[in-house]
């Protein structure tokens, strides 16, 4: 039996309209804005230096997702909270046979949006590829068996990411789910730290042997901490502790350094590489 959809109005119509003439005049503007928000928690503006423009973040949870996203050194942007097109994702639930998004006191359609869809370099074919993200808590999704292991859930959640999902398929556009086991608040903590060098011109080439030489520190003597293996390539290039300490915060925010994010780095405390 096929369920009963909601109305589309006029009035979400011409918001849509609205929207696209907004973004295509003054460039990407979020559907939903942290000021529409009424729900509990944290929301954040954010001055984003890479992208240059205040972002719209819904919680603690999709801020640290959006750092996780911007600052990976192949992204070359990040849009958040982007609507999709009403009567695609009406014409989708209907092939689904799931409800779409909607009010449900007075049964009109509400705009299903996705909560970033980036433009990266894909550093094989060197083309620009658009990938959509959708952040949930782990919780939203998943339960733990008995074994401990990971169980998807049933419910409304998962239906409406359903539409969402099959929306972007349509489109040849990959969809990736990411919760806050991906985006963890160490990991966050130390892309926040170190981005406070971001902006900051260094040599290149001097980038690059600092990097080699802190490394060479870290094999010779891995439980010294990120402070020593810094000074230790310092002496070689005769820089300042100043000077290091940003070649180390730039280097790592460029992923040159395969360090370890899972626990807050700190310079006077062992750091861990990844292999």
């Amino acid at each position: 039996m096929a369920v009963k959809q909601p109305d589309l109005t006029a009035e979400i119509v011409g918001d849509l309209r609205r929207w696209k003439k907004l973004t295509l005049e003054h460039g990407h503007a979020p559907w939903v804005r942290v000021t529409d928000v009424n729900k509990m928690g944290r929301r954040h503006l954010v001055e984003c230096p890479k992208q240059k423009r205040t972002i719209h973040l819904l919680s603690d949870g999709e801020y640290r997702a959006y750092q996780i996203l911007i600052w990976r050194p192949n992204v070359i942007a990040v849009y958040e909270q982007v609507p999709l097109h009403i009567p695609s994702t009406l014409k989708i639930a209907r092939q689904l046979n799931i409800v779409h998004h909607k009010n449900y006191e007075t049964n009109e359609a509400y705009v299903v949006s996705t909560d970033f869809v980036v433009h990266e370099v894909n550093l094989k074919s060197k083309q620009i590829e658009k990938i959509a993200y959708s952040f949930k808590y782990f919780d939203q999704f998943y339960r733990l068996d008995e074994r401990g292991k990971p169980v998807l859930k049933r419910g409304r959640t998962l239906q409406k990411q359903k539409i969402e999902r099959e929306y972007w398929r349509k489109k040849g556009v990959i969809f990736r789910l990411i919760t806050e086991l991906n985006a963890t608040k160490a990991k966050c903590w130390n892309i926040d730290w170190f981005t406070q060098a971001f902006g900051i011109e260094v040599d290149k080439h001097t980038q690059i042997k600092f990097c080699e030489l802190f490394l060479e520190h870290w094999y010779l003597a891995p439980l010294s901490t990120i402070q020593d293996h810094i000074d230790f390539a310092c002496k070689k290039l005769l820089l300042s502790k100043k000077q290091g300490i940003t070649l180390f915060k730039l280097s790592a925010l460029d992923q040159l350094l395969p360090l370890d994010l899972s626990e807050k780095l700190k310079l006077y405390y062992p750091v861990k590489l990844v292999s």
